[in-house]
């Protein structure tokens, strides 16, 4: 308040004047950094350089290794594997390539029909599935799932010449459907192999269906009645495989990861990979890229100076090539990644 005379001039506005007027001089200011804000905050959010391979695999049920012979898939899914249990996930590690043993890695026998506990590693089971074991159990399958009338379907079946691959990825698809553990991660077979594999619930499906059609149209022409255990058995048989399908595109349970090494074969073999999954509606969303020379141990040795070279050089490749992709280096070793202390090693690079 200030007095001139007798007069009282009140120059002092009351609160929420001042509110208004702070308001409406800093409100380009306060628009400048809530835009500022927004859009920093959606670039980071859509970066992939921020996110993590824990971030991907995270409340994942389903985590798929993949690509060319001889790039460490068995490693990475199964150090994977072993970092999971040590979070307290109940984890099943399942092989699917026939020429791989996960009992060597593990340094003890796994199971080839029966899941087998790993002895070091709390909630971590194994198994390796075997196409010829598997057939058994496939063949009695069939069996259960046709009639006298329908005989030839499992016959036929099990003399095709990808008898033993359909056995084996229905062993397969019985751990799709399966609630018995918290994550499963699966060692796939070499980039063909496995794209054959994948391609199969798709073609079992449709076979089943067909089967179905042919079954109604034989008891109109024969006049019987058509029903029963059988048509029961293939309408099962055939929500079992058209639920595998939904699980291998669905992004929210299933993960898959395609391994490579910073060379011109897998990278290319890669490229086909996810070109090739893409059209089973089968999302590549990350990369490992394994056997990267640390540049520690160069040392003025001209080879490996040479080999990191090139590897630089294929590194700047993928990372033009996959650049939508989320990658990470796993260094190599100096020694075989055997046993779960090795494992824990790379577990810790791929996850911290």
């Amino acid at each position: 308040m200030l007095v001139k005379g007798t007069q009282h001039w009140n120059i002092l506005p009351d609160t929420l004047t001042v509110i208004f007027l702070i308001i409406l001089v800093c409100q380009p200011v306060l628009y400048i950094l809530l835009h500022v804000w927004v859009k920093t905050y959606l670039s980071l959010l859509l970066d992939s350089s921020i996110m993590t391979m824990q971030d991907l695999i995270n409340n994942k049920k389903f985590l798929f290794f993949g690509g060319k012979g001889g790039v460490g898939k068995t490693t990475m899914a199964s150090s994977t594997a072993v970092w999971l249990a040590d979070q307290g996930y109940d984890t099943l590690v399942v092989a699917t390539d026939p020429t791989v043993s996960l009992s060597a890695i593990f340094e003890q026998q796994i199971g080839e029909t029966e899941v087998t506990r790993i002895k070091e590693v709390k909630n971590l089971c194994g198994l390796n599935i075997n196409p010829k074991k598997a057939s058994g159990v496939f063949q009695a399958r069939l069996n259960h799932m046709v009639d006298e009338l329908t005989g030839m379907f499992g016959k036929e079946v099990m003399s095709t010449p990808c008898a033993e691959e359909m056995a084996a990825f229905d062993q397969f698809v019985s751990y799709l459907n399966s609630d018995e553990h918290d994550i499963i991660v699966f060692d796939t077979a070499p980039t063909g192999h496995t794209l054959r594999e994948l391609s199969m619930p798709f073609d079992w499906a449709n076979y089943i269906s067909r089967q179905l059609q042919n079954r109604l149209v034989l008891g109109k022409l024969l006049n019987i009645k058509v029903g029963g255990d059988t048509l029961d058995n293939l309408n099962i048989e055939q929500k079992r495989y058209e639920n595998a399908i939904k699980i291998l595109a669905d992004t929210k349970t299933t993960l898959f990861t395609l391994v490579l090494l910073a060379e011109n074969l897998p990278i290319e073999e890669t490229a086909r990979a996810i070109e090739n999954l893409s059209q089973l509606k089968i999302n590549v969303p990350a990369l490992i890229i394994n056997e990267i020379i640390p540049t520690e141990v160069l040392k003025g040795n001209w080879f490996l100076e040479k080999r990191r070279s090139t590897q630089d050089r294929y590194l700047d490749i993928i990372g033009k090539r996959f650049k939508d992709l989320y990658k990470k280096e796993v260094p190599l070793f100096e020694t075989d990644i055997t046993g779960i202390e090795n494992m824990r090693k790379i577990g810790k690079i791929l996850y911290g």
